[in-house]
């Protein structure tokens, strides 16, 4: 055996015996440390086959342990007896293999080791379904820990079971999942947590034959597991409401009996139909012994009735951070420091502009100022930096969306990631996910085709979608992209003119035409499915990206797929701004969202009948709003022939701007409005510029649904 190994054997073979010096019968200290601790030596001792003979009292002593996790979660005098008598067997053992010699024999109460974590004693069936009460007065900080560990521990799962679909002889992907259900047992467990315990044990008792090659990772057998960890998400969704003040405080039940039953028929080859949907929740007011749960309800499909699954690629994995490179911290306290930041760079801006200093005349101040602004941007990069997470989580969650939904509409599809390490502002990443969902799902319902389809038209049966994330001009790109039928130009252009949204005899452009499904209540679909057709999914997604100040683009060509790019800014905190004069005052327009500037001329400038002004651009028609008007200030100059039009564009529609001069484009921090700027609709903030004055952020979303004749400003 090899040296390190011995020595880390020894090490965790002291550690138990120091915890147990403090147990004491009937109390719970020591009881959960000894509990990972006897995991770690289960799997330290797995990778080395010369300690396979010390198998079965590592399993043994794992089984006492977890009996009184299931049963009273404390010590008692005969298990505690036990423990110290195999703790001085572990070390001998140990320090024999040290030495070259052989193992003393296993003491005869470690002589009968199981084939795997046993149950409590067993109990009458059970019809009325587990439930679980909080204290969220004594455990409230506790519980949100295990809150927070839990939901990194089921997305891990989740990407792991995905894996092991793929892989089902992958050793390292088995392990990695059966540690995470047993961490989250032992968690439970210590917080009393019984119905989270009882089905975390379940789930572990059936990887572990796994784990021992007495079970085959069938399909069946890794929709229960996924089952298994989508209720204790909902388990963990339930307690995080209640702690944070969501949902008032009572017992929380969610149906596990009939899935604890299916989990356990699943060793015998007899697996109950499997529900693709989640399961229902309830939270009790009040406690009732006599209500009796209700199983999860479903679409129920026959294991062997299913078409394969989405095949995904084998790099995606578990992750985990390195230990002790990652410390918590409040993100109040985070937007606290980035504000701070943000003022210091404004004040730093006001001292360089002081006209008391003159670094002309003073080369050495001209150094030191220079240098102060290097490490004050230098700051800002890093505090900026802070905020900033890797999408890869949000884009692993399509994984499981694609798996799913490829079985229950019958298509085999492949889900290709990329660029999943690109980091975003954290509350981006959040806000994106839901677009995300929106978007994969049409594209598995209406984009990839049926595999007979496929094979008709001579592309493969399985499809494909990839998502992508990537650097482009200062902003990162989001792109969806499939293989499927893309877009019906026709059918759209129809849909169009039915609405009354073109007419028959306009020519649109594709990047127009195709931006029209981003519309409320647009739809082609023939059909409305519970997956998608109902002509209000893209218009949530455009209405959120735009929220995010942010575009979307959309390019296909029928019978080739479509592809879907989102265009965001790398955070909400900075804005890219131009900087725009109107009289006295400065608004600032995010630069992702302007299209272009120029100064009219007569020939473009046209008045329609009950529509306003209008601009030719182009041989199109754009609604001219005069900037003045519509803010209720007084411009340098009322004609549009000595002004500067900026003209902007949200969703599928575009505004001339007019204002009185361009001004330069600044990278600004966003402060919110006050109650006296709040209310008019057309500011999204404000931000304090170089020189110490304040500019307004315009919203373009709000521009571009006024109208063309002046409105009454806002107070």
């Amino acid at each position: 055996m090899k040296p390190e190994l011995i020595a880390e054997l020894k090490k965790l073979g002291d550690k138990i015996a120091a915890e147990l010096v403090f147990a004491e019968p009937g109390k719970d200290l020591g009881l959960l440390p000894i509990y990972s601790l006897l995991g770690l030596i289960e799997d330290v001792a797995g990778r080395e086959a010369s300690v396979q003979p010390l198998a079965g009292g590592i399993k043994e002593a794992r089984q006492w342990v977890d009996a009184m996790l299931l049963s009273t979660a404390a010590f008692d005098a005969l298990t505690l007896k036990r423990l110290r008598e195999w703790v001085e067997w572990w070390q001998a053992s140990v320090s024999a293999y040290e030495a070259g010699a052989a193992p003393p024999p296993i003491p005869a109460d470690c002589q009968n080791a199981g084939e795997g974590p046993v149950a409590p004693e067993s109990s009458p069936t059970k019809t009325e379904e587990p439930s679980l009460t909080l204290n969220l007065q004594e455990d409230a900080e506790l519980l949100s820990e295990f809150i927070n560990e839990s939901q990194e521990h089921l997305q891990n799962i989740e990407q792991g079971v995905l894996v092991l679909e793929q892989h089902p002889a992958d050793a390292d992907t088995l392990n990695s999942i059966f540690r995470a259900f047993h961490t989250f047992k032992g968690g439970s467990g210590f917080l009393n947590l019984a119905a989270i315990q009882a089905l975390a044990h379940e789930l572990e008792s059936l990887l572990d034959l796994a784990r021992q090659r007495k079970l085959a990772v069938t399909p069946a057998v890794i929709n229960l597991i996924l089952e298994g960890g989508d209720t204790l998400r909902q388990f963990c969704n339930e307690m995080a409401d209640q702690l944070a003040g969501k949902k008032p405080p009572g017992p929380i039940v969610v149906p596990t009996l009939r899935l604890l039953d299916r989990i356990r028929s699943a060793p015998a080859g007899e697996p109950a139909p499997i529900t693709v949907s989640a399961p229902s929740v309830a939270v009790l007011p009040q406690p009732d012994p006599k209500a009796s749960g209700k199983a999860p309800s479903g679409v129920a499909v026959k294991p062997e009735d299913q078409p394969a699954a989405a095949n995904l690629p084998a790099a995606v994995t578990a992750k985990t951070n390195p230990a002790g490179a990652v410390v918590k911290v409040d993100t109040i306290k985070l937007d606290s420091l980035v504000d701070l930041v943000g003022e210091m760079l404004i004040a730093q801006s006001l001292v360089v502009q002081s006209p008391d200093l003159n670094p002309r005349q003073n080369e050495q101040l001209a150094r030191d100022l220079a240098h102060l602004g290097r490490i004050s941007k230098d700051l800002q990069r890093t505090v900026m930096s802070l905020r900033m997470v890797p999408i890869s989580a949000t884009f692993q969650k399509m994984n499981r969306l694609v798996r799913d939904l490829s079985i229950k509409v019958g298509k085999q599809i492949e889900l290709l990631i990329e660029g999943e390490d690109t980091e975003l502002d954290r509350t981006i990443v959040e806000e994106i996910s839901d677009p995300l969902v929106h978007m994969i799902r049409n594209s598995i319902d209406h984009g990839i085709e049926k595999p007979e389809v496929r094979k008709q038209r001579g592309k493969p049966p399985q499809g494909v979608i990839s998502l992508k994330a990537f650097h482009q001009g200062g902003n990162i790109v989001i792109e969806i992209k499939d293989d499927g039928n893309g877009l019906d130009r026709q059918r759209i252009l129809a849909k169009a003119i039915e609405k009354g949204l073109a007419r028959p005899d306009e020519q649109l452009p594709d990047s127009e035409l195709f931006g029209l499904i981003m519309g409320a209540g647009f739809s082609t679909a023939e059909k409305v499915t519970d997956i998608s057709g109902r002509g209000v999914g893209m218009d949530v997604v455009r209405r959120n990206i735009e929220k995010m100040r942010g575009k979307i683009e959309i390019q296909s060509k029928a019978g080739e797929g479509s592809t879907f790019s989102i265009f965001l800014p790398l955070t909400l905190a900075i804005i890219d701004g131009l900087l725009v004069g109107v009289g006295e005052h400065r608004y600032i327009v995010p630069t992702l969202l302007v299209r272009e500037s120029f100064r009219p001329t007569a020939e473009m400038i046209h008045t329609l009948r009950e529509r306003g002004e209008m601009i030719n651009l182009r041989g199109r028609l754009h609604p001219l709003l005069r900037l003045y008007a519509h803010l209720g200030i007084e411009p340098a100059t009322t004609d549009p022939l000595q002004s500067i039009v900026v003209v902007v564009e949200a969703g599928n529609e575009k505004r001339c701007l007019l204002v009185d001069k361009l001004l330069g484009k600044h990278e600004v921090v966003i402060k919110s409005l006050g109650e006296t700027f709040g209310r008019n609709k057309y500011l999204a903030g404000a931000a304090i510029l170089g020189d110490g004055r304040v500019g307004l952020i315009l919203d373009p979303q709000a521009l571009v649904q006024a109208e063309a004749a002046p409105l009454e400003a806002a107070a």
